[in-house]
């Protein structure tokens, strides 16, 4: 899968491990909107589990202090 016009890149590992990465990202999620869509699903989880983790926090404190 070299670029056979560049001898430079015909036994480049970092290059086929790049071009290996992009196709792995390509399959998994159809392209960068797919991809792009998947890390605001991430972003979001993330968000709600710290939301989630200071509401419990918070509970705790006032149990405490009660």
């Amino acid at each position: 899968m070299a670029d056979k016009t560049n001898p430079e890149e015909q036994d480049d590992p970092i290059v086929a491990e790049v071009r290996a990465a992009r196709r792995q990202l390509l399959e998994k999620y159809g392209g960068i909107e797919g991809y792009l869509r998947h890390l605001r699903e991430v972003h979001a989880q993330r968000l709600e589990r710290e939301r989630d983790e200071a509401e419990r926090r918070e509970a705790a404190e006032l149990g405490k202090s009660a």
